[in-house]
């Protein structure tokens, strides 16, 4: 995995060092320091792949010199405590060929730096990590004043800013990150602490299990494993070159302590993960069970909708049967009404005049009523009987009269006659 890594110290007359000592040792050259008279030969030493130095435009070729360089920086700082040099140490990205690392570091080293006005003495190491795989990192010696016309001018305290320093942590994080992505490597390096990248890497998995993403919310989960660690404390090359010649020394110790710390919290840390992970798939078999379970239940209560639904469907289907039946017969009902006069429209009746005044018997309304009624039951009325008995009286007036015609009796007698049948009448009646 492509970590990240950059450090930057000082190289400082004070703790006893020698920038041109440092120089022999990182670039493995024989390099001779003239103010104390010292040879340093560091030729037969090892793993470094690569060196150069990149200086200015209107540097001087003699500063392209390794022994020249720091030999003059040597020679132009006078005091016992003087600062030399500045020192960035970067981890190279193992997952970048050789070429391509130098290829980075390049570009980041003649922005960062040479473009700034500094000179930098970069070398390339390839040494090996604790995993038994390849540890590529590189030193670069810068020098920390201004370049006048042939030498160096006033030191540059701007170069000492902290949030340069920062500057210069994002972006070395950025090149790298860009250059894995042009290698077509899905690795990435984070500049931030650790502290700060787990929090991030917290939010991101709690985020992600909101969103029942739970193969994103698993890969963030390692990864905050990964970052729950302590940083681990340099040895030192001192401290480093007594370990590797089998002396116990004390910050070997204090490096071990944290390796065994970092090493038993991520055993910790795994073994919650994978905890949690059993108690996510039971849970997913658990819910997958009662959905199984729900979905017989639902089909058995589909089942029992249809059979209603079909035993509903079946009763208003004999029901509209029943009623069409029902709709012939009266039909034919009404035929046979109509063959036998039956149900024929009578005329509205009036009910009786209950409680109605009648009308008086001399009043004209009582008779015409009453020649209703009598016509209504077959009855005569009596203007009818009147009539009855006067084209009676003259029927028989004619009678009469057609018998004495034939008698030969006179017409004179007849008044006579007339007056006594109406006389023999009046006392008959």
């Amino acid at each position: 995995m492509a970590i990240y890594h950059l450090s930057a110290k000082v190289i400082s007359r004070a703790g006893g060092r020698s920038s041109v000592a440092a120089a022999a040792y990182r670039s493995a050259e024989q390099l001779r320091d003239a103010r104390q008279g010292l040879e340093h030969d560091y030729s037969r030493k090892g793993g470094v792949v690569h060196s150069e130095i990149m200086a200015p435009e209107n540097a001087p070729d003699w500063m392209r010199d390794r022994d020249q360089l720091w030999n003059a920086v040597e020679a132009v700082e006078k005091r016992r405590d003087a600062q030399l040099a500045r020192e960035i140490e970067v981890a190279l990205p193992r997952e970048l060929d050789r070429g391509e690392r130098l290829e980075l570091l390049r570009g980041f080293v003649q922005r960062e730096f040479v473009d700034r006005g500094m000179i930098a003495d970069v070398a390339v190491h390839e040494g090996k990590a604790r995993d038994g795989h390849g540890q590529p990192h590189a030193h670069v010696m810068l020098t920390m004043r201004e370049l006048a016309s042939e030498g160096f001018g006033k030191k540059d305290r701007s170069w000492n800013a902290p949030d340069l320093l920062l500057g210069w942590r994002e972006a070395w994080a950025r090149d790298a990150n860009a250059a894995l992505e042009r290698a077509g490597r899905s690795e990435r390096i984070d500049h931030r602490s650790l502290e700060v990248q787990r929090e991030e890497a917290e939010r991101h998995a709690g985020r992600a299990r909101e969103e029942r993403q739970d193969d994103l919310a698993l890969a963030y989960d390692k990864k905050v494993v990964e970052l729950s660690r302590e940083p681990e404390p340099k040895i030192g090359p001192s401290a480093n070159a007594q370990e590797k010649r089998g002396i116990q020394t004390e910050r070997g110790d204090v490096f071990r302590a944290a390796i065994a710390r970092n090493a038993e919290r991520q055993e910790l840390g795994w073994r919650q993960l994978e905890l949690r992970l059993e108690l996510m798939e039971r849970g997913r078999a658990f819910i997958e069970t009662a959905r199984e379970r729900l979905e017989q239940l639902w089909k058995r209560a589909e089942g029992a909708m249809e059979r209603i639904k079909e035993r509903v469907t079946g009763g208003a289907e004999q029901a509209q049967g029943r009623e069409g039946r029902e709709d012939l017969s009266d039909l034919e009902q009404q035929r046979r009404a109509a063959i036998l006069g039956r149900g024929v429209d009578r005329p509205q009746v009036d009910p009786p005049d209950i409680g109605r005044e009648r009308p008086s018997p001399d009043s004209p309304d009582r008779d015409q009523d009453q020649d209703r009624r009598d016509a209504i039951l077959g009855r005569e009325s009596a203007t009818g009987q009147e009539d009855r008995a006067t084209a009676g009286r003259d029927d028989e007036g004619r009678a009469q009269e057609q018998r004495d015609a034939i008698l030969g009796r006179g017409h004179d007698s007849v008044p006579e006659i007339e007056q006594g049948r109406d006389r023999d009448s009046g006392r008959e009646r």
